[in-house]
This record gives structure tokens, C-alpha cells and sequence, in this order.
């Protein structure tokens, strides 16, 4: 004999078309017109664009200014700032492949040393003194740090 919460909750099982197996051990799985999908995660960008007092230039994530370093060049084997300079200049850096957002070519895109990533072949770093997003307080500081473009190109004048 089936019980009456047994039958309601039966027909509401054929109701959403799931339909049961006799005899398996659970339902069979809903059909793929209503299964249900979560939405695929859209990965955020490592590497934005945005428009600061010297014009468009890299930011990271949160919106803060990339730096590149001039003894670096274009080398993204190892990065010429180490202890002191670090703490001041830390390497930007990714866990997982960097992605460039709107406007930025993901071919350019890379990790070098120890996953800090490099735009255009520069490593990229933040400036402890850019407490803000949108600040560039470490634009031309010694002469050798400058913010990175769109093109990613160090800013230089």
C-alpha cells in the first residue's frame, strides 16, 4: 500500500519529469532540458586597463597600478628588484595563468620568475606608496620605475 505523502511526492517527481526506475536504488537523473547548470565562473582578468592621470595604463585585479622596472628590460627570467626594493616594489603575481582584460592582448601576457606576471616582456610590480586604486605616486621614482600602457610600454616622459 503507498502512502498518500508516497503518492504526492511521486506525482511531483513525474510531474517535473523525473521518472523513477523500479527496482534501482535512486532516481534516475532529470532530463537535460531541466537539468539543472550553474553557470559557468567567468575568470576575472589578472591584467586591466584604466584611465589614470597618465592616460590608460595596467592595473591590476583591484584596480592598482603596474610598474615596470628599467634593469629588468625585457628579461622575465628573474627579477633585478630583490630584498629591500621587494618590500617596497612587490612582484605582481599569479597563481594560475594570467588573463588580460578588455582592450589588452593575451598573447602579450606571460609569468615569469616565481609566477610574477610580465606584459609585453616587463614583469610587472605594485608600489607599496599606491594605496588607492588609480594612483600612480610610483610613476618615475628613481628614474627607473615607470607605469606600464596599454601597449605595454613603459610610460617614460
Amino acid at each position: 500500500m503507498t502512502r498518500p505523502f508516497a503518492r504526492v511526492a511521486l506525482s511531483a517527481l513525474l510531474a517535473t519529469g523525473v521518472g523513477l526506475v523500479v527496482g534501482a536504488p535512486a532516481l534516475a537523473s532529470a532530463p537535460a532540458e531541466h537539468a539543472a547548470t550553474a553557470p559557468a565562473k567567468k575568470k576575472k582578468p589578472t591584467v586591466k586597463v584604466a584611465k589614470t592621470d597618465l592616460g590608460k595604463v595596467l592595473v591590476t585585479t583591484k584596480g592598482n597600478t603596474l610598474y615596470a622596472f628599467d634593469p629588468d628590460g625585457t628579461d622575465t627570467d628573474a627579477s633585478k628588484c630583490v630584498d629591500a626594493c621587494a618590500d617596497v616594489w612587490p612582484a605582481y603575481t599569479a597563481k594560475k595563468k594570467p588573463k588580460a582584460g578588455k582592450g589588452l592582448d593575451q598573447s602579450l601576457i606571460a609569468t615569469g620568475d616565481g609566477g610574477q606576471v610580465a606584459y609585453n616582456s616587463h614583469l610587472l610590480y605594485e608600489f607599496s606608496g599606491d594605496t588607492e586604486a588609480g594612483q600612480t605616486n610610483g610613476q618615475g621614482v628613481g628614474g627607473v620605475w615607470h607605469a606600464v600602457d596599454a601597449d605595454g610600454e613603459p610610460i617614460t616622459s
